[in-house]
């Protein structure tokens, strides 16, 4: 008999799109349990997978339009641009925490807490813009 078992990330990958609605609900804390490690190793496989150069230094990943590093709170994110293709809003979903986006939209830095479909589609943004540029 096969072992039809499968762990607890597989089956929240699996079912993150039907539930990603919920999260409009609140009553999500953000910062518990957060693997801020995790979440940038995800955050360097995505832009390496898209083609963004990237590099380690001093455990920060760098990349040509900003960095990110980890901590006890999650994935510290920061982009830099001209007219940065988001306002607001973009940044208060689940996932994203204590964001800060400037006036003339010239940088963003807020702490990924998830990488779940709205971080990626935040970031892909970003990467987006920059190649546009």
């Amino acid at each position: 008999m096969t072992d039809d078992r499968r762990g607890l990330d597989h089956l929240m990958e699996q079912n993150e799109t039907e539930l990603g609605f919920l999260s409009a609900y609140g009553g999500v804390d953000d910062g518990a349990n957060s693997d801020g490690e995790a979440v940038l190793s995800a955050l360097k496989r995505f832009l390496t997978a898209g083609g963004v150069r990237c590099e380690t230094v001093d455990s920060k990943l760098r990349f040509p339009f900003g960095s990110a590093s980890a901590t006890e709170d999650g994935c510290v994110f920061t982009a830099k641009g001209v007219h940065l293709p988001l306002v607001q809003s973009d940044l208060h979903a689940s996932g994203f925490l204590r964001p800060e986006l400037a006036n003339d939209r010239s940088t963003v830095t807020v702490v990924l807490t998830m990488w779940t479909m709205d971080q990626r589609r935040f970031v892909e943004r970003l990467v987006e813009h920059h190649a546009g540029a």
